[in-house]
């Protein structure tokens, strides 16, 4: 399924997304809402997604209190955008990618690497995106 009419506009520089600061049990005192992120640069072999619908797990807030088997630090550090699983529109693709602009997609994180949902825009790797069933809400294919 596609978007009708998707909108052929060069994207924003930055977008608006939820950061984790820190480790700590708290959420409530690690997370925060940024305006102005820098939007994700989409690599060769990669989907651009714009998230409409971002689910979390307990793997997210065992990250977020450092207590992670996989790893004890976000890939990138800190601060860093949390979320995994997410379902969203098809904003760029490469060429011959079997995905294209307008597509509904779902798609999900590898690990030990979190996905970064909560934001705007995601960039993921092709291979762990899929199309979203037709007769499912945004949320139901992110989850």
């Amino acid at each position: 399924m596609s978007v009708a009419g998707a909108e052929n506009k060069e994207l924003p520089p930055t977008m608006k997304c939820i950061l984790a600061s820190s480790h700590g049990t708290d959420i409530n005192s690690l997370i925060s809402m940024s305006e102005d992120h820098p939007q994700p640069t989409r690599n060769e072999g990669e989907i651009l997604i714009q998230v409409q619908a971002c689910a979390l797990a307990p793997g997210d807030v065992r990250v977020l209190s450092g207590h992670c088997d996989y790893f004890q630090e976000p890939p990138e550090g800190f601060p860093y955008i949390p979320g995994g699983d997410v379902s969203g529109v098809v904003v760029e693709a490469d060429a011959q990618s079997r995905f294209k602009k307008g597509d509904i997609v779902m798609a999900m994180f590898e690990l030990p690497r979190p996905l970064h949902g909560l934001a705007e825009f995601v960039s993921v790797k092709e291979n762990l995106v899929e199309m979203a069933p037709k007769n499912a809400s945004p949320v139901e294919s992110a989850a």
